[in-house]
C-alpha cells in the first residue's frame, strides 16, 4: 500500500502520510501471544545491549545487536501496535455486531485501525531478523535460546510451539496488517467509519460481497486458508 508523498491526507478516509488505515479483525486475542512474546524478547535484548555497555566483557568485543532489533527500536514499535490492537480482540458483547444484510447471521467484528506505517515495516523486518543467521555467532545461539524459549510458552492453542512457529506467526501478523488496499477494503472501511461506537453495523449485499473477498485474503495470510473460517464467515 503506497503512501502519499504530500502531507496531505489521501482522500480514501483522509488517512495521514505516515500512517496506514488497515482492517483487524477480531480473532479473540490469537494475533496478540506472538506479539506479546516478541515484546519480551525485545525487552531481553534491550536489557542485554545496556548490561553490555555498562560493563563490557574483557577481552572481548561488545555485544551488537543488529538492526532492527537494536536500540529498542523495534521493541517501541511492537508496544505500540500492542497498544492499538489489544483492544480490538476479544470484544465483549455490547461492543456492536458486524451483520449480514437483514442481520441473518453475524460476523466477527472487525475495526478499522490507522497505524503507523513504520511500525508495520518494523514487525515485518523484524520477523524476517529472527527468522535467519544474524552474523554474529554468539548472539546468533543467545537470540535463538531466547526466541525459543518465549516459543514454547504460547498458548497451547499453537502445536507446533518452537523458534520456527513463532516467526510465522509474527510474519502472518504483518502480512494480515500490510494487506494491500483494494476496493472492498475501501468499502468496508468506509462502512465502519461511519458506524456509531457500540452500534451494530448491517452490511448491505455489496458490502457483504467485499467482506468475503476480503475475508478470504486474510484466510490465506492468518491460516494458510483453513482453521479460520469460524472467525470470518
Amino acid at each position: 500500500m503506497t503512501e502519499r508523498p504530500t502531507g496531505h491526507p489521501g482522500p480514501s478516509g483522509g488517512t495521514p502520510v505516515g500512517q496506514r488505515t488497515v482492517l483487524v479483525v477480531d480473532l479473540d486475542g490469537e494475533p496478540l501471544a506472538p506479539l506479546r512474546a516478541l515484546e519480551e524478547i525485545l525487552l531481553c535484548l534491550g536489557t542485554w545491549e545496556d548490561d553490555d555497555r555498562r560493563d563490557p566483557g574483557t577481552g572481548t568485543e561488545p555485544l551488537r545487536v543488529p538492526a532492527p532489533l537494536a536500540d529498542r527500536a523495534a521493541l517501541a514499535a511492537v508496544q505500540r501496535l500492542l497498544t492499538a490492537l489489544a483492544p480490538t480482540q476479544s470484544q465483549e458483547s455490547g461492543c456492536g455486531r458486524l451483520l449480514a444484510p437483514d442481520g441473518r447471521y453475524e460476523h466477527a467484528p472487525m475495526t478499522a485501525l490507522t497505524l503507523p506505517t513504520a511500525d508495520i515495516d518494523l514487525l515485518a523486518a523484524t520477523a524476517a531478523a529472527l527468522g535467519h543467521p544474524l552474523g554474529h555467532p554468539r548472539l546468533d545461539a543467545d537470540i535463538a535460546e531466547l526466541v525459543a524459549a518465549h516459543a514454547a510458552q504460547l498458548p497451547g492453542g499453537y502445536r507446533r510451539a518452537d523458534r520456527t512457529e513463532l516467526v510465522s506467526l509474527l510474519r502472518r501478523l504483518a502480512g494480515l496488517l500490510d494487506l494491500a488496499a483494494t476496493d472492498d477494503t475501501r468499502l468496508l472501511t468506509a462502512r465502519l467509519r461511519v458506524t456509531p461506537p457500540g452500534a451494530d453495523c448491517v452490511l448491505s449485499d455489496a458490502e457483504e460481497a467485499a467482506h468475503a473477498r476480503t475475508a478470504d485474503r486474510m484466510n490465506h495470510i492468518w491460516a494458510h486458508g483453513s482453521g479460520i473460517d469460524r472467525y470470518l464467515y
